[in-house]
């Protein structure tokens, strides 16, 4: 393995014999995005692999949470060419293909669920390659910013290797300033382990620990003692994994996961916690010895400096020293039992459980969002469901049923916007509160853009497009959620509310009589204006015939009577008809 230090990009690279590979790495990744420009890496990529797209050439990219790659197989002068244009298109980027790139990116986002932004909120680690929003955000300028800033020569590091020198030129943007560093690693300030659920066929167990040997023994103890229980004892699941992926280069993920089959679900969640969760207190000699050989085989493998080259690469990136073949070897063989205890035992006290099984694994709770004391402010309740959205000055809060989740605009992490005039405010614990104008009736979307857009900094609202809006639910929709938020009322103030359940009941008796009196007075009215009119008629008849008074004296005071009856009853027709289709003044409190 040689290193160029003094020429930028950083240039590592190794002889072995078959094909010629190399690669451009880079110090940048989606935890360095924010939510509103997410998907801005993976854009700056894709671009440039379409400017060298050709057939039969190889060429593949990863956008990782720190590190960057785009790796090109082939021979040494395509190779050479390639990496060449790649660097070409970094400096210029050919933002002509802008659309089709971002459908393609846009129809990709992986379907998985979203731990990592349980763990550490909707911002740094916790985006993840499902979060891509900022692709209907970011424009071409901010595309050409992020690749100079970003994809410079200051935070490049070129590999390659195959059987012959390469001589290659990487005409990466200038650098405007020293490499970045990596994120910091936090964590969203809750309790763990914790659990969620999002339904699926998978168990899955995810833990924050060191980035160090231990950690990668661990996961191979694991991975052995989950297929002989779960696979060959009990033939419950085929597919038992263990990984561990690096954030910094300091801290990595250990994730363990199984295949669930729905009638033996429960007992496979059972027993994949057990076999897991005694590795915090015992790991068997020969089950440790098992998986350090396994490890250790890749050692055996000839051209060790070339097998290293990309994991030497990131290293360089992170700023950590790089450890040689001969190093790497006695660090893993000098893993202790007691070594991996520790580390199961922080993967469990940092664990996020996902399965769609029950609650309460493990004494472990649901994942929190939205936490915090509700805000005071103006309420606007659904129509379609058991929910209202209360908006202050500092934020808002959605009371759904009994549950609450707040969010506070200072701690926004993107504000959505749809074309119809719907809101989605994200809170940066991943917290998400609603605002849809059709499924309220006091809420405009000119008042929200009053309540919510002009308190959320502009560099926040991300517009988002969406099939369809939400459709006005129907009025029997609209009387079973009044119904259902009433009785939910009266069960959360139990024997408090007695007096004014009470109350509710006679003002609900009250607006039933009343009802029942504006109906008889309707018919009462219609009965007295047909006789104003029949006696209007015979009294015509009468004075035509000479019989009766003049024909000008009774019509006078018969003909307004009958018209003011029919005045009434239509009146009251339609008091009973608008009474009928809406709720009691004690349903509404």
């Amino acid at each position: 393995m040689t290193t160029t230090t003094p020429t930028r990009p950083r240039e590592l690279s190794a002889r072995r014999p078959g094909p010629t590979e190399a690669c451009l790495a880079f110090r940048v990744g989606y935890a360095d995005e924010t939510l509103p420009t997410s998907g801005i890496t993976a854009l700056v990529v894709a671009l440039a692999l379409r400017a060298v797209e050709r057939p039969g050439l190889e060429v593949a990219a990863a956008v990782g949470p720190t590190i960057t790659e785009l790796r090109v197989t082939g021979t040494p002068d395509r190779v050479r060419t390639t990496v060449r244009d790649l660097a070409r298109a970094l400096a210029d980027l050919p933002v002509r293909y802008r659309a089709s790139e971002t459908q393609a990116l846009a129809d990709r986002v992986p379907d998985v669920p979203p731990v990592q932004s349980w763990r550490f909120g909707h911002q740094g680690y916790g985006l993840g390659l499902d979060a891509r929003v900022g692709l209907y955000r970011v424009t071409d300028d901010d595309l050409r910013a992020w690749a100079r800033e970003r994809f410079s020569a200051a935070d490049a590091v070129v590999w390659w290797r195959g059987e012959e020198d390469l001589d290659l030129e990487v005409p990466l943007p200038e650098p405007s300033g020293a490499p970045h560093p990596a994120p910091e690693v936090g964590q969203a300030d809750r309790s763990l382990p914790a659990e969620a659920h999002t339904g699926g066929t998978s168990v899955l167990w995810d833990g924050l620990v060191p980035d160090e040997p231990a950690a990668r023994l661990l996961a191979e103890v694991a991975r052995r003692a989950l297929f002989q229980r779960l696979r060959h004892e009990r033939g419950w699941t085929y597919d038992p994994a263990a990984s561990v992926g690096s954030l910094d280069g300091r801290s990595a993920l250990l994730r363990l996961s199984a295949g669930l089959r729905e009638e033996t679900a429960s007992e496979s969640v059972g027993e994949f916690l057990d076999t897991w969760g005694r590795l915090r207190y015992e790991v068997p000699a020969d089950e440790l010895e098992a998986a350090r050989a396994h490890l250790l085989l890749t050692f055996d493998e000839p051209h060790q400096d070339a097998l290293w080259l990309p994991d030497a690469a990131d290293r360089m990136l992170l700023g950590l020293p790089v450890p040689a073949p001969a190093e790497r070897r006695a660090a893993l063989e000098a893993v202790t039992a007691a070594d991996v205890r520790r580390v199961a035992r922080q993967a469990w006290d940092t664990g996020l459980l996902v399965t769609p099984v029950a609650e309460g694994w493990a004494g472990t709770s649901v994942v929190p969002r939205g936490e915090g004391p509700a805000v005071e402010g103006a309420a606007f309740e659904r129509l379609d469901a058991d929910a209202t959205v209360v908006v202050g000055p500092d934020g808002a809060t959605l009371r759904d049923g009994r549950a609450r989740q707040t969010v506070r605009f200072a701690e926004t992490a993107a504000l959505f916007a749809y074309p119809d005039g719907g809101r989605l405010l994200v809170g940066l614990d991943g917290a998400e509160i609603p605002f849809e104008p059709t499924l309220h009736d006091d809420l405009t979307a000119s008042r929200v853009v009053t309540l919510v857009d002009e308190r959320v900094p502009a560099d926040l609202v991300v517009p988002v497009p969406r099939a369809q809006a939400p459709e006005r639910p129907s009025r029997e929709r609209i009387g079973a959620v009044r119904q259902a938020r009433a009785d939910r009322e009266v069960a959360e103030m139990g024997l408090l509310r007695t007096t004014g359940s009470i109350a509710a009941d006679v003002g609900k008796a009250a607006f039933e009589l009343g009802r029942l009196g504006l109906l008889v007075l309707a018919m009462v009215a219609g009965v007295v204006g047909v006789f104003f009119c029949g006696a209007t008629v015979l009294v015509w008849v009468a004075a035509w015939f000479d019989e009766g008074p003049q024909d000008w004296v009774v019509p006078a005071v018969l003909v307004p009577g009958g018209l003011l009856c029919a005045l009434l009853t239509r009146f009251a027709y339609r008091a009973v008809i608008r009474m009928g289709g809406e709720v009691s003044p004690a349903e509404k409190a």
